[in-house]
């Protein structure tokens, strides 16, 4: 069984963390089975809509206990899908900081 990383830390999360962490919230969010989504994905890169990148980035800030995404950082393009979202993501990684009560 793998881990998804959802607590405070220094150290960023791989990609491949941050994009099962990314599949972990939208099956959370489309109600189904997170092998229901990775059967979707096949190795490669799944969609999603707007209002559901922007859900999955609201949860995995208070569960990381970083602001990940401002507003500005929301382009249409990195929020089409997984592997996008999780490269937007671990850009702004080391870019801001902790917060202290793990909520953004």
């Amino acid at each position: 069984m793998t881990t998804t990383p959802t607590t405070l830390t220094e150290t960023p999360p791989t990609m491949l963390e941050l994009a099962m962490a990314i599949v972990a919230v939208l099956a959370e969010i489309r109600q189904v089975p997170v092998a229901e989504l990775e059967a979707e994905r096949g190795g490669g890169d799944l969609s999603m809509d707007s209002p559901e990148a922007v859900a999955v980035i609201a949860t995995l800030q208070g569960r990381f206990g970083r602001r990940l995404a401002q507003v500005e950082d929301l382009e249409p393009e990195q929020l089409t899908s997984v592997a996008n979202l999780a490269d937007l993501l671990h850009r702004r990684w080391s870019s801001v900081p902790i917060t202290s009560e793990g909520n953004t």
